[in-house]
């Protein structure tokens, strides 16, 4: 028997976006935990004890800085390291993000999902 498998809560409200970064991280030797938005997202956070978090930026209903700063906000998902992953390349959102404590911020059209599981491993250490 392994180790207990780390768990990597992707909040993403495009479906096939969500879908690619879940076989990546499986791949990866990650469990992996799907929030369609900011509000399921925040939910899930404090219901599956994630290790990391990656999380979309523009969302409907609550938008990722939303969700950042609730999750900083609470005891038991404050000590969960948070990357942001954005189609949005923008400073002000970028500066608000890592003031919020998201570890990096990410540009989705610049990076290739099969990255996601060494972006865990920096953080959290391998699974």
């Amino acid at each position: 028997m392994h180790a207990l498998r780390q768990t990597v809560l992707v909040v993403e409200d495009e479906s096939i976006v969500a879908e690619i970064y879940r076989l990546v991280l499986q791949r990866g030797g990650y469990d992996v935990v799907l929030a369609v938005d900011g509000i399921d997202g925040l939910h899930k956070a404090s219901t599956s004890a994630p290790d990391f978090i990656f999380l979309d930026i523009r969302m409907p209903g609550m938008d990722g800085i939303e969700v950042l700063r609730a999750l900083a906000g609470r005891p038991e998902t404050r000590h969960v390291p948070v990357v942001m992953l954005s189609n949005f390349d923008d400073p002000a959102l970028i500066r608000e993000s890592l003031a919020l404590g998201a570890k990096e911020y990410l540009i989705k059209a610049g990076m290739n999902p099969a990255e996601l599981p060494s972006i865990v491993a920096r953080w959290v250490g391998g699974s």
